[in-house]
């Protein structure tokens, strides 16, 4: 797996968000990916509502939000695809709060013991993706939903990564395990390539930003 923040990279590349809005394909500015404290990987906070505290901490990281260099600050909607960290396999497509959530085991990080997932949540998967289905980086497999279920939620989408027993069989891999199981081992996205630039860290965290700049 590459460093998460590439995988944002990546998010921004195929959607052209580094694109300026009416001006021609060439011209792009950099952006910077903005999140709340409640989108961050074990937060106990939440970012839409009342902004209170969540029942139990988050799972992994919700990216949604982010601001062209000129000030502007734009977020998800229905039409944003969702790439692929890496190639694996499509274990399961399971039904989440405000969508659909697809499980994926990492193609290279794998024991005889264990395996790593990584879990996109809160997507309407393409229609052509199956469990069984081997899947390559970078390759478009769903886009971000609608949160009609729940309109105080911006259309975002929610990555985990965790670690699962060899012995859990695909169709039992949903939020009722994710959430509960005592054996699974959940990874902070960012240290899972245990990439060693601090510059990337501190860059998260200079994106974070109050409720109150909305």
């Amino acid at each position: 797996m590459d460093k998460f923040v590439d995988y944002l990279g990546t998010i921004s590349q195929v959607n052209g968000l580094e694109k300026k809005p009416g001006t021609s394909h060439s011209s792009s500015v950099k952006i910077q990916w903005l999140f709340y404290s409640g989108m961050l990987f074990l937060s106990r906070d939440k970012w839409w509502g009342d902004f209170k505290k969540r029942s139990s901490a988050h799972e992994g990281i919700d990216i949604c939000y982010y601001r062209l260099n000129s000030g502007e600050i734009f977020s998800f909607d229905e039409s944003i695809k969702v790439p692929a960290i890496n190639d694996g396999l499509v274990l399961n497509i399971c039904d989440d709060f405000l969508g659909r959530t697809i499980v994926i085991q990492d193609r290279i990080n794998r024991s005889l013991k264990s395996r790593v997932l990584f879990i996109y949540a809160h997507v309407a998967p393409v229609k052509k993706l199956k469990p069984g289905m081997n899947i390559k980086k970078n390759e478009i497999i769903a886009r971000v939903c609608n949160t009609c279920k729940n309109p105080q939620l911006t259309p975002h989408l929610h990555f985990s990564c965790c670690e699962i027993p060899e012995n859990i069989t695909p169709e039992k891999m949903n939020w009722n395990l994710f959430s509960k199981h005592p054996d699974i081992n959940l990874i902070n996205p960012f240290y899972f390539s245990r990439f060693k630039n601090s510059r990337c860290i501190n860059w998260i965290s200079d994106c974070l930003f109050p409720p109150s700049q909305y």
